[in-house]
């Protein structure tokens, strides 16, 4: 009985820890790399600040092979009329570089995140 009543404890607790854990979702394959970008579905924030500023962040891995390679901290930004721009822990810093579409890692937190976005010509705006 005491069998019992440990399974049932450990199913549930692993249950309940499974919905609590963050949720890596795959969001691109870059083949020139051999690299799957997975984004940390709970790591993604965003906010307007009082200048008009919108940005948000996210947390990404490179696995390639079914092993982690790289975990890279992006943030996203766009100043008022001005195009979405990038920059990543693992960039030189004091530069940001412009977002080209189609951007899957970019439109998969656009979409978690709710807020809008065009493409004029070969930008996002």
């Amino acid at each position: 009985m005491k069998r019992i009543i440990f399974a049932v404890m450990f199913v549930v607790a692993l249950s309940v820890a499974q919905t609590c854990a963050a949720r890596d979702v795959w969001v691109a394959h870059w083949d020139s790399e051999g690299i799957d970008v997975y984004a940390d579905d709970n790591s993604i924030r965003g906010d307007v600040a009082q200048s008009g500023t919108r940005y948000f962040k996210v947390t990404t891995k490179f696995v390639r092979g079914g092993k982690v390679q790289q975990v890279v901290n992006w943030t996203f930004s766009k100043h008022r009329d001005d195009m979405w721009r990038y920059e990543t822990n693992t960039m030189s810093g004091g530069h940001t570089t412009v977002v080209i579409p189609r951007s899957p890692l970019f439109e998969f937190c656009m979409g978690k995140l709710g807020w809008s976005y065009r493409i004029v010509d070969m930008w996002y705006y």
